[in-house]
């Protein structure tokens, strides 16, 4: 390859961004579900980062069980907006029949929990705050509710003008 050819290359890449940065609250989450959650570990992570976009999914597990925290950053607070109405009329649809339909009062500008019938009582999370995307999928609701909890803690504060409370 020439130098010509791959200095174009190399401006273009630099002129379109390398992606967005990870946010230091996301690895303050990694420290933090180490630290508390002792019975469950980062069995894997996959992040991605795009011009205007960071995504990053975390899987833990705790024997047999396994949960994740699915952590996206939007470049604005309406693209992300979009992507949780349209999330949440997907997954309404998908869970319904076979999940209980609730709400977090004060975590995020806004969110849904499923939590699942009969014995299984798994939960889902998906939370919205500003640009920030969580979705949380756990073997428990109370498992969810408490990886959500973690992750709302970090995250920086709204500004919606919405407080969150730390619960």
């Amino acid at each position: 390859m020439t130098i010509i050819a791959f200095s174009a290359i190399l401006i273009v890449t630099l002129l379109n961004g390398i992606g967005q940065d990870r946010p230091s609250w996301v690895s303050q989450l990694e420290v933090r579900l180490h630290k508390e959650e002792s019975k469950w570990t980062i069995a894997e992570k996959n992040v991605q980062s795009a011009k205007g976009h960071f995504h990053e999914a975390i899987i833990l597990k705790s024997g047999n069980l396994r949960a994740d925290v699915i952590i996206e950053i939007s470049e604005s607070a309406t693209r992300a907006k979009e992507q949780f109405d349209g999330e949440k009329i997907a997954f309404t649809n998908i869970l319904e029949k076979d999940a209980v339909k609730s709400t977090l009062e004060g975590l995020g500008d806004e969110n849904v929990m499923f939590t699942a019938k009969g014995k299984r009582n798994a939960g889902n999370v998906f939370l919205i705050q500003d640009n920030i995307l969580v979705k949380v999928f756990a073997p428990s609701a109370e498992t969810a509710k408490r990886f959500t909890k973690h992750v709302v803690d970090l995250m920086p504060p709204s500004n919606n003008g919405l407080q969150r409370t730390r619960r």
